[in-house]
């Protein structure tokens, strides 16, 4: 019956009209003054590319796996990417948690893929072969690469690191490989052709690559139970420098 009423009478349906404009005109205004002061606080709304699930390390991105999302300038970390096209297709180098934010650093460079896309700049990847006695590791602990010659030399341990803090980027049923600094690769090498190699876990963590560390001695080592004979004299490495 009272909208019966307002229809039959102007001046009241036409003051109703003129309210109701004018509550909406207040209200979007506010909006428009909270979003311009949001804006003026925050930033503008950007697009950024976050993780649409958990992804672990070693992982090619496919389209699934992330999306664009628009997060006020503020919010945006340094280096974040803004186009799902620039990640698509490349590899993860360190986990993202459903909803992070894609940083340019968080991906290995275009193009590489496997251990290589986990290896630093400069770094080379070695895998030492395990046991059943070897601790349990698994990717992204830290280990000492040990290196075990007999006989020692004179006045020195027999056993000492040829690498530390050694970064594992995978694990096998028959070996591990760590990230070394090129100088560890080699003695490394050495160690497992001419002594005994041990693997042990370590909580210590180093920026960038691990220091270079002094030579192996020479000399007839033992490695899995059984002798191995040394290099040559000519390829015979340096002493061991303490």
């Amino acid at each position: 019956m009272r909208l019966r009423r307002l229809t039959r009478s102007p001046l009241p349906y036409w003051v109703a009209v003129a309210a109701l404009a004018a509550f909406t005109a207040v209200s979007v205004a506010g909006q428009v003054g909270r979003a311009d002061a949001q804006a003026a606080r925050y930033g503008h709304l950007r697009p950024v590319v976050v993780a649409a699930r958990a992804i672990e390390v070693g992982v090619v991105l496919r389209p699934a796996d992330v999306v664009a999302r628009s997060m006020p300038a503020a919010f945006v970390p340094e280096g974040a990417l803004g186009a799902t096209a620039g990640v698509v297709g490349r590899t993860v180098v360190v986990p993202l948690f459903r909803g992070s934010a894609v940083v340019a650093h968080h991906l290995a460079p275009d193009g590489l893929e496997g251990l290589a896309a986990l290896l630093p700049a400069g770094a080379r990847a070695v895998a030492v072969p395990t046991g059943p006695a070897s601790v349990s590791l698994r990717r992204g602990d830290r280990a000492d690469v040990l290196a075990t010659f007999d006989p020692p030399p004179a006045g020195e341990a027999p056993t000492f690191p040829v690498a530390e803090a050694a970064p594992v980027i995978d694990v096998g049923p028959e070996a591990v490989t760590v990230v070394v600094a090129p100088e560890e690769a080699l003695r490394v090498a050495y160690a497992l052709a001419a002594g005994v190699v041990t693997l042990t876990l370590t909580a210590e963590v180093r920026p960038g690559l691990p220091a270079p560390r002094p030579q192996p001695p020479g000399g007839t080592a033992r490695t899995a139970g059984t002798t191995v004979s040394s290099p040559p004299a000519s390829g015979a490495p340096p002493q061991q420098s303490r």
